[in-house]
């Protein structure tokens, strides 16, 4: 009786040990980026070259995907290749959800934040404070 009741504690902390582990894992550990690509083409970007053909050689593509179970909100930021950012407005993103990002003449380099739906102690940056911050890096 009093065994069965040891292991039967003993399981009970292990469940709540492991849930509270769950439950504090980083926001920012939930988004992975599932894909990249050059060259592809993007409705956006309308660069052209000889006349009217539409040139995505420098078009740089990522795709962003919530792997957690619970929804989160991110933003994004794809650098050109003058240096600038193309930010992204915040984005919801449930689980298993993906989100497209991208640079029209890109650089290869990308940065986002990740906070729990409406967690109000996170401040995801500005448009302006990346564009500042984050010049020429």
């Amino acid at each position: 009786m009093q065994m069965s009741r040891t292991i039967l504690l003993i399981t009970l902390s292990l469940l709540l040990t492991a849930r509270s582990h769950a439950q504090d894992r980083e926001a920012s550990s939930c988004v992975m980026k599932t894909r990249s690509t050059w060259g592809q083409p993007c409705e956006k970007c309308e660069y052209y070259k000889e006349g009217y053909k539409r040139d995505f050689s420098g078009t740089y593509q990522i795709t962003l995907k919530n792997i957690c179970s619970e929804f989160v909100e991110v933003k994004v930021a794809v650098q050109e290749t003058n240096g600038s950012w193309r930010t992204f407005p915040v984005h919801a993103l449930g689980p298993d959800e993906e989100m497209e990002a991208f640079a029209c003449h890109g650089s290869g380099k990308y940065l986002y934040w990740v906070r729990r739906l409406n967690d109000t102690e996170i401040i995801l940056p500005t448009d302006q404070e990346i564009l500042t911050e984050y010049r020429d890096r």
